[in-house]
């Protein structure tokens, strides 16, 4: 038995999820496929930064996941002390601060295992079909399309999978990259931690302050509250100096529990006690043929940050519309190529900035991690990501730094599209929810609009357009679209179904209908082609 689908995704997790989400949101059919029984239990993810958030946000799931919130990011401060009884407690900012400056949202705290089934119920509306308790048996690939051997773990039953293109999202432990012939490079395991998640009676304050996480001295650990007393805490072990996994039984985990909050006689019930590698990779490539690695699959890094799941989010909107309008014949095959020269360096630079800020958090004694970079903002890593190669027209040589400042945003391509609080038929909106299926073209001249339209109608391009002023369907206050972008008056930015802007007319332009199919032609978008069941 067979069975032919667009997109195949190995892995069910936060970033499987959320690239499933993102296709069903572009129409596209995929299958994922995820050997657990289920979602996650673990706490392995919970910190959303505002621009994930926005990703959500264009899959109308803000409000969702604010509903069923785990925690806040931003109502509780990051604590330091030898235990939760220490009377000498540091107290650093929360652990993401506001961002109403630079997007419509802000950043979330909700754990994995329910974010996951926001996401999954998201995508199997949407018409995907997600198989768990499935495992990934074999793959092959032609020029043409992807070969999977999948198997029903309960049953035995197994299926080939036919699809045109393949997302490897099978996490850190996953084989897939491996079967691809994918190496990676990095400076490897770096630390050696127990997640354990026990119920208890807690207070999650601090000397009558809320606290999201305390790094308690004493153990080299973080404890983590949750509503309804389920706690976290991450410890770190040792190897090399005989400690294992099996050691972490009920009684040491209770033991543990004490000592972090700097008392006996609480409640301390262990529920689940896991280990796992904090560990450093970049996989050489994020392809191979139809093949893409996102996430863990493509990356490990450690969770000082809250860059690493974020950046999986991150991974899965940047592929996602690109795999869509290539299935679709909207454009060429040669746009995927744009992924890996896109993610990869904005990887490597994020992975320098979470093992800068693990060498300032904790102790290092084997002495495995590298010279530290210079710590950015955590703001412009999360928003100032740049591309200086790709589905883009650049205009100048990139500047010499990893991350825009997000205060400094201002429509460059290649960066994302800066957030602009506007109007739309009196209703106020952020730019950023204009973008998200298709590009989108901003302008002040209804010639652009006109342009955009025929392009659309005769020709199929994925396009809309929105022109500011009385001639247009947006206001903008005080006139600050011009700068905001950085053009001036007739000048226009096309942004792509992403939000990152991937071309800008700085004025106005002759022959703009001419100009609009070159600049597309160079991303790689097909002007001619016509989807009617999608029109």
């Amino acid at each position: 038995m067979s069975t032919h689908i667009p997109v195949l995704i190995i892995g069910g997790g936060l970033n499987g999820l959320t690239a499933a989400a993102l296709l069903a949101h572009q129409g596209m059919g995929c299958m994922v496929v995820e050997r657990h029984a289920d979602t996650s239990i673990q706490y392995k993810f919970a910190g959303i930064s505002p621009r994930s958030m926005e990703i959500f946000r264009c899959l109308g799931l803000e409000n969702e996941i604010r509903a069923k919130r785990t925690g806040d990011q931003q109502g509780g401060g990051i604590a330091r002390a030898r235990n939760l009884a220490d009377p000498d407690i540091r107290w650093a900012g929360p652990a993401w601060s506001d961002a109403s400056s630079y997007s419509p949202t802000q950043p979330a705290t909700c754990d994995q295992h329910v974010l996951e089934a926001i996401l999954r119920h998201y995508a199997e509306r949407g018409g995907a079909d997600i198989r768990f308790n499935t495992d990934f048996s074999s793959l092959e690939q032609d020029p043409a399309t992807v070969h999977a051997v999948i198997r029903n773990r309960e049953t035995g039953k197994e299926e080939t999978v036919v699809a045109d293109y393949l997302i490897a999202a099978d996490g850190a432990n996953g084989t897939l990259r491996e079967k691809l012939g994918i190496d990676r490079k990095g400076p490897g395991v770096l630390q050696h931690w127990m997640s354990i998640i026990f119920d208890t009676d807690l207070s999650p304050e601090i000397g009558g302050r809320p606290f999201t996480s305390c790094f308690v001295s004493d153990l080299n650990a973080t404890i983590t509250p949750r509503p309804g007393g389920r706690w976290l805490l991450a410890q770190q072990y040792f190897p090399e100096r005989g400690e294992q996994p099996e050691d972490f039984d009920r009684d040491r985990c209770r033991d543990l529990v004490e000592q972090a909050a700097g008392r006996s006689g609480i409640k301390a019930e262990l529920v689940d006690a896991r280990s796992w590698e904090m560990a450093a990779f970049v996989a050489d490539r994020f392809r191979a043929g139809r093949c893409f690695l996102i996430g863990d699959a493509a990356h490990l890094m450690p969770p000082t940050g809250a860059f690493g799941g974020n950046s999986g989010v991150h991974d899965a909107h940047n592929l996602a519309w690109k795999l869509a309008m290539v299935v679709r014949s909207e454009a060429n095959a040669s746009l995927l190529d744009s992924y890996d020269a896109e993610r990869r360096p904005v990887i490597a630079s994020t992975l320098a900035q979470a093992l800068a800020r693990l060498q300032q958090w904790f102790k290092d004694p084997p002495g495995r991690l590298p010279p530290a970079v210079d710590i950015v903002d955590d703001y412009d890593v999360v928003f100032g990501q740049r591309y200086d190669t790709g589905a883009l027209m650049p205009e100048a040589a990139a500047p010499d730094r990893s991350f825009e400042p997000v205060a400094e945003l201002a429509g460059l391509p290649g960066t994302r599209a800066p957030h602009l609080v506007i109007e739309r038929e009196g209703e106020k909106l952020s730019t950023l929810d204009l973008f998200g299926r298709d590009f989108v073209l901003l302008a002040d001249d209804a010639n652009w609009h006109a342009a955009a339209d025929r392009l659309r109608e005769s020709a199929g391009v994925p396009l809309a357009c929105h022109v500011f002023g009385s001639s247009g369907d947006l206001d903008a206050p005080e006139g600050r679209w011009p700068s905001a972008y950085g053009v001036g008056d007739g000048g226009a930015v096309l942004i792509r179904p992403d939000g990152f802007v991937a071309w800008r007319a700085p004025s106005a332009e002759t022959g703009i209908e001419g100009r609009l199919v070159q600049v597309l032609d160079e991303i790689g978008v097909r002007v001619g082609h016509r989807d009617a069941a999608r029109r």
